[in-house]
């Protein structure tokens, strides 16, 4: 069996540790650890502030994570936010989830408040609560000091320890996890870091069947041409199109970026200047992320980045910095405060906008010194630093302005550019808006018959696809499949990027996880237990007042968007009729019908 029936469980408060079996039962019934982590987080939620004691941390480590699958090295974690008190998850690559697995646990959860700054080191099944000495120290240094082979590490900066709620945790320095708040729930706990590691090795119930799926699947995936654009590129290769059709948005998402910065914190000046080399997650054939490097002011900067495409967005675009130079420096400061740069780079598109329309009064600018000294303020919850480490809520008791943010999360899509399962998605996200599942439909111009074929190599039912296409194409019935496939993928670990996706779908999920578990268990089956784990994750949104209200799309999304190729609205991804905003609300209604919800929007 590949998973290890484990769970560790750290009290903080009390300083001990207690490890508990899983029966393999529950395996049986989700086919995956996900479904297993919010059978947990259940357990432990309440009527709790998110930065109390009493909230927890559920960290789950896929079913093929430490085995030889490509792209298997994801890690869920299961907190109630501080952000908005949802309890959606966040989901991180790196080595976390494969040295989980190697120390002998497929879950750690992590309870109490410790009475000073601490650090866990967990490896083969031994527990050590230490002291952190390092406390006051950036997420970077932390994991340098932590480092050591055949270990990885996950740490917090600054804006984790002060409690702003969408400080977010590094693994390994580089890999982000957390950005509706996990940070500020480790810092909320005294907890600095966490080491894992060890030894073990998974033990595969059908070794002959793995190692042919295994090797089928890894064929697939090198002879894919996006391996290699993504080994050279990383997401980076998605930016021209972006820029082009409107997602790379600005002044509160009502323009597209104009094409003197798209060039400048484009492809060509990435590769020739900013990028040092590829780095990536451990085994994976097509590393999508990458080491910077940058002078400024006379000083070399080189720092990791999960995505330079994220770093040229947030600070290139969104905040308007001088040179694609300046904005990799910013990064490299939002990374070691752990700060997660897109929200905040959200946040300061809307004050920077305000005070241009005259409706702000406030000491900012599109530069690189403002944008840095606002992040050190908000850090330190210092003038207005205060309002923006709350989020738009902080922001919304001192300014009038347009809500467009989804559970109080900024969103990255646009369904004026296409109204696919990434857009949509934004509506019923159980973390927040951010982003729905990224899936064929992220940019438009796909015909009807490649998505129902895409559909079906999904795990979605002939009736769902059916209702799909009843009238043109049902974005939210669309995303509702998606959603269920991209659960069943966390539940295995399995990285959802194009690189390592295009090559998956039901019939080799089915060949991994049986041969890998002894769980014979169809592709179908694996994503329906995915869709009832998230239908698990919306009944703890429930239990904080969540509901359909929230779940409505902003008014923003009815505007114009102006881009290269004109005027923009919310349309119909393949008939091209205008949306309404009564139109969106029924298709809400709709798909809450297909996953057995109730009217209000909860199970």
């Amino acid at each position: 069996m590949s998973f290890t029936g484990r769970m560790l469980e750290i009290d903080l408060a009390e300083r001990r540790h207690e490890v508990h079996e899983i029966e393999p039962e529950r395996y049986e019934r989700w086919l995956g650890t996900i479904g297993i982590a919010y059978e947990i987080a259940d357990s432990l939620s309440g009527d709790f502030d998110p930065l109390s004691e009493d909230n927890f941390i559920v960290f789950s480590a896929g079913i093929l994570a430490n085995t030889p699958v490509p792209g298997a090295t994801k890690v869920v974690a299961v907190t109630k936010n501080p952000l908005n008190r949802t309890y959606g998850p966040s989901v991180g690559g790196g080595a976390f989830a494969r040295d989980m697995k190697r120390a002998g646990f497929d879950f750690i959860v992590i309870r109490g408040r410790a009475d000073k700054p601490v650090w866990i080191d967990v490896f083969d099944g031994e527990v050590e609560i230490r002291d952190a000495g390092f406390w006051g120290k950036d997420a970077l240094e932390s994991y340098e000091l932590l480092k050591e082979k055949g270990r990885s590490v996950l740490t917090i900066g600054q804006a984790g320890e002060n409690l702003v709620r969408y400080a977010l945790a590094l693994i390994d320095g580089i890999h982000h996890l957390g950005k509706a708040g996990l940070g500020a729930v480790m810092g909320s706990k005294n907890l600095k870091a966490i080491r894992v590691g060890g030894t073990g090795k998974a033990e595969i119930a059908n070794e002959d069947g793995f190692r042919e799926a295994v090797k089928e699947f890894r064929e697939s995936v090198m002879r894919d041409k996006v391996t290699k654009i993504y080994a050279e590129m990383g997401i980076m290769a998605a930016w021209d199109s972006w820029a082009k059709h409107g997602y790379l948005a600005r002044r509160m998402k009502s323009e597209a970026v104009d094409e003197g910065t798209a060039k400048e914190f484009g492809v060509e000046k990435y590769l020739k200047e900013i990028k040092l080399r590829s780095t990536g997650c451990h085994g994976c054939p097509s590393p999508c992320k990458a080491i910077l490097k940058a002078e400024v002011d006379g000083r070399e900067v080189v720092t990791p980045a999960s995505l330079y495409l994220g770093v040229a967005y947030e600070f290139g675009v969104k905040c308007g910095v001088e040179s694609a130079e300046k904005a990799v420096l910013c990064h490299d400061v939002a990374n070691r405060l752990g700060i997660d740069a897109m929200m905040f780079a959200e946040l300061f598109d809307i004050l920077a906008t305000l005070k241009e329309e005259g409706k702000a009064d406030v000491d900012i600018e599109r530069s690189a010194k403002s944008v840095i000294e606002l992040m050190e303020k908000t850090t330190k919850q210092e003038g207005i630093g205060e309002l923006l480490a709350k989020g738009i809520d902080g922001l919304k008791e001192r300014y009038e302005f347009e809500d467009y943010f989804i559970k109080k999360m900024e969103p990255l899509f646009d369904p004026r550019v296409a109204s696919g399962s990434e857009a949509f998605g934004l509506l019923t996200n159980p973390r927040g808006a951010q982003e729905g599942p990224v899936t064929i439909t992220v940019l438009p111009g796909r015909r009807k018959e490649s998505i129902e074929r895409y559909m079906r190599s999904i795990g979605a039912s002939e009736e769902l696809i059916a209702e799909t296409f009843r009238d043109g194409f049902n974005p939210a019935l669309f995303t509702l499949a998606a959603e269920n496939w991209l659960w069943a993928l966390n539940g295995l670990a399995l990285c959802r990027r194009e690189s390592i996706a295009r090559s998956l779908n039901v019939d080799m999920l089915s060949k991994l996880f049986s041969n890998a578990t002894g769980i014979e268990a169809s592709g179908q089956e694996i994503v329906e237990a995915g869709g009832r784990a998230f239908t698990l994750a919306r009944k703890l949104n429930c239990s904080e007042g969540y509901s359909f209200e929230d779940d409505l799309p902003p008014k923003k999304f009815f505007e114009p968007l102006r881009t290269w190729e004109g005027e923009k609205v919310w349309r119909d991804y393949l008939t091209g009729r205008v949306y309404s905003y009564e139109d969106v609300v029924e298709m809400l209604r709709q798909y809450y019908r297909m996953r057995g919800w109730g009217e209000g929007g909860c199970p």
